[in-house]
């Protein structure tokens, strides 16, 4: 019985896999037919008669080929994966369930455009008539469930999701409040003062208007009670585990966008290649929709309609995150179920959620509200303290912290403007369509077939009178004076420089505010400036060079004063060795590349005496440290008391930790035997079949590359990085690339589903065309209305 069970299973599972090269399926909900055509690496090239077909055709591809990414990425919105997963997923359940996302994406609904509101219509309608169809991927079976029905707000929760991860700011504010507890104001501007002079900003002197954002400084932040400061911690220790929108800070992106007169073509080149966390399957998919009037091409994610980062046939754009503060906590001192503004007590909202846990009782939650948002200091107790209800747990500290998000906010109609920069046919329609976007905030680089070139960084930035680094109070009154106008924002339309580049670096121009509170990363930003600069004319092949580049510039900073030292033992000796031979380019073959890793290992625990953090994301704070023979150094307890002992100490500390892991023989320090990416399933820890859905690849690049690959520092496993890479070339769109990790399809008994990860390793490309001659081998679905 077992056997035939398996083997039924395991049919209805490798189904579509196995389709004939033409086939024709009778659907409900559709105007008129659509032609599906799969091309040689499973990219859907959609053709209909009716733009809504359009999006029906993509809701029912993105189901046929990740159906179940979508239910758990829907499922984690609505706080309802341990329905499915068990106790297991309880608490990340509590935690979206106290933010509300879903319920801020029901709330949202109403306050799209009509055409927004069909789209979604019609893309569920397609998932739906997969759903229908019942060739549900093996994953449900495994579990014994069957997906509900899809509906247009579980594809807005599953965007606020995507929004929630790369929006992520609010833990700063606790890591603030921490650091500045533990080093006072002086030293905590030196760790998190202003970005550095003389590295690069995305806009120069002469394009960026004023903000009327408040500058760091100040009034005195509010003091966390020792109690609800660990609470906090609490709750950012459990967003950091989160199986779906995880905190990690080391999150980024590049773009740049070249004008006609620095191309070999005579037309704009742009690039894109957003740096994320590495999953199976991939977050992206790409397909390319065709209607009388909707037409886009590029990389979408499933579950929801349009093309997020792509081309139509007259313009194309990218995108990397500004990670601007729009997320604040604020500081609510509790008088019982109220909490105290100057104009009054003001009562706190209570909702009760039942979350429903597979094999175990139901657990009821009370979820706290002020006019703020949630009270998130709620979690960071029943994290501890399972057993307490939320007053219970704050009977004692009469503080909470709620936290108010863009996000949340139920006018967001993102992806009104996501649906509008597709149907974009100049620059002014796209700066138009730019208007409706809410969150996360993105620098957006623009390119079109007229030559033009230009930078947007739309999003809603809140207005504040206190520095936002810190929690606010509500017993100050201190609140969101609204939101920079559009106008204001940064925005530049064919700059002097002929160029735009990004990567996560300062936005505006030295000497004011900028949009982020503060940005660390420089180091990829001033290599593809280096890059861009010594090539006065660039092809598309120089391009997707600089997007594979391993160039470390920080092991340019900081290999002088290794050089310098003088090694105590054979094993440091050997390192710097290592280094001092190195090109300075992470490839797989680098022996220089895992020496200097060992050693900046050493050096990124220099705050680890002070504040206890291991590791924490500030490179740049290091090398003017050692530059300077900064106070950081220091360390009494270890008799260290200068930068020079410091750097002797790790490289000694370095030397012994390489040899002990990889042997004396510099031979055998190969950088990618070291140096893996790996690419984790939610499934990948079930019993026997786990193993089928992750995957394991040595990699090239490091934290700081323009190919960057970040990896955790004790394992040196490469976990996040280049999620995605696009070329557009706008003297012929067809001629554009695009390639990402692992495949279109979750199923790992298809062709299509880990076909992209050499390619995408190699930093090779697929071709992002609209020309069936560019396809390859294809086959044909055609759907026709019932």
């Amino acid at each position: 019985m077992w056997i035939r069970l398996c083997l039924g299973v395991l049919g209805l599972w490798l189904l579509p896999s196995c389709l004939p090269l033409y086939q024709v399926r009778q659907v409900e909900g559709l105007l008129g037919p659509v032609a599906i055509i799969y091309d040689r690496w499973g990219v859907p090239h959609i053709r209909a008669q009716h733009d809504m077909d359009v999006f029906f055709a993509q809701g029912y591809v993105h189901a046929r080929d990740r159906l179940f990414q979508m239910e758990l990425g829907r499922r984690a919105a609505q706080g309802r994966l341990a329905e499915v997963l068990g106790r297991g997923a309880l608490e990340q359940d509590r935690f979206f369930r106290t933010w509300g996302f879903y319920r801020a994406a029901q709330a949202s609904l109403p306050y799209h455009t009509e055409f927004a509101r069909q789209a979604l219509e019609a893309y569920a309608a397609g998932v739906n008539q997969f759903i229908r169809e019942g060739a549900l991927p093996l994953p449900f079976s495994l579990l014994g469930f069957t997906p509900e029905p899809w509906t247009p707000a579980d594809s807005l929760a599953w965007g606020k999701l995507q929004s929630y991860e790369l929006g992520q700011v609010w833990q700063d504010e606790i890591d603030n409040s921490y650091i500045l507890r533990q080093v006072g104001p002086e030293a905590f501007e030196e760790l998190r003062g202003s970005y550095p002079t003389g590295w690069p900003t995305i806009l120069q002197p002469g394009e960026a208007s004023s903000l009327g954002v408040a500058q760091a400084g100040g009034s005195a932040p509010p003091t966390l009670q020792e109690a609800t400061l660990a609470a906090m911690q609490k709750v950012a220790q459990l967003s950091r585990g989160l199986a779906f929108a995880p905190y990690s800070p080391d999150q980024g992106s590049n773009n740049w966008v070249l004008s006609g007169a620095r191309t070999t073509t005579g037309k704009p080149l742009l690039a894109n290649d957003p740096h994320l966390r590495l999953q199976s399957p991939a977050l992206w998919y790409i397909a390319d929709l065709r209607g009388p009037t909707f037409q886009a091409m590029g990389a979408t994610i499933p579950g929801m309609p349009g093309v997020l980062l792509g081309r139509n046939d007259r313009v194309a754009w990218g995108a990397t995150n500004v990670r601007p503060d729009v997320m604040d906590l604020f500081i609510l001192d509790l008088e019982g179920d109220a909490y105290r503004t100057p104009a009054g007590r003001v009562p706190l909202r209570v909702r009760q959620e039942v979350i429903r846990v597979r094999g175990d009782a139901a657990v009821v939650i009370q979820v706290r509200e002020s006019g703020y948002g949630p009270l998130i200091s709620d979690l960071g107790i029943a994290f501890q303290r399972p057993g307490l209800t939320p007053g219970m747990a704050m009977a004692g500290p009469n503080q909470a912290v709620a936290v108010r998000w863009t996000g949340l906010d139920p006018q967001d109609t993102t992806l009104d403007a996501y649906l509008a920069m597709n149907r974009a046919q100049s620059v002014a329609e796209f700066r138009q369509a730019l208007r409706r976007y809410v969150a996360p905030m993105q620098n957006f680089v623009y390119a079109d077939v007229e030559g033009n070139i230009g930078y947007f960084a739309p999003g809603w930035l809140p207005l504040r009178d206190w520095d936002g680094r810190f929690p606010a109070n509500a017993s100050r009154g201190q609140d969101w004076r609204g939101f920079v106008p559009f106008e204001q924002l940064p925005q530049v339309i064919n700059p002097r420089e002929g160029f735009i580049s990004s990567a996560n670096n300062r936005v505006l121009p030295h000497g004011g505010p900028d949009i982020s509170t503060y940005t660390t990363e420089v180091f990829r930003a001033q290599r593809i400036r280096e890059l861009i600069l010594a090539t006065p004319r660039a092809s598309l092949e120089d391009m997707a060079t600089w997007q594979g580049d391993t160039y470390s510039l920080i092991a340019r900073e900081l290999r002088p004063g290794l050089l310098a030292l003088r090694p105590q033992s054979p094993a440091a000796q050997r390192l710097q060795e290592a280094v001092r031979d190195w090109d300075l380019r992470a490839e797989l073959d680098s022996v220089g590349a895992t020496a200097f890793a060992f050693y900046y290992r050493e050096i990124a625990r220099m705050l680890e005496d002070e504040l206890g953090l291991r590791y924490p994301p500030v490179p740049y704070t290091f090398v003017r440290t050692l530059r300077e023979n900064g106070r950081w150094c220091r360390n009494a307890a270890a008799g260290i008391q200068d930068c020079a002992a410091f750097m002797a100490q790790a490289l000694e500390k370095a030397g012994a930790e390489l040899e002990r892991r990889l042997g004396p023989d510099p031979a055998q320090w190969r950088w990618g035997r070291l140096h893996r990416a790996v690419f984790n399933s939610p499934l990948g820890a079930l019993p026997l079949v786990g193993g089928l859905f992750n995957r394991t690849v040595p990699t090239p690049g490091a934290m700081h590359t323009v190919n960057v690959a970040n990896y955790n520092q004790d394992t040196f496993l490469h976990t996040s990085g280049v999620s995605l890479r696009t070329l557009f070339d706008l003297a012929d769109l067809d001629n554009s690339r695009i390639i990402y990790p692992m495949g279109q399809s979750a199923d790992p008994f298809s062709p299509h589903f880990d076909d992209l990860l050499w390619r995408w390793r190699d930093r090779e490309y697929i071709p992002l065309s609209t020309r069936p001659s560019d396809w390859g081998p294809s086959w044909r679905l055609e759907l026709r209305p019932q």
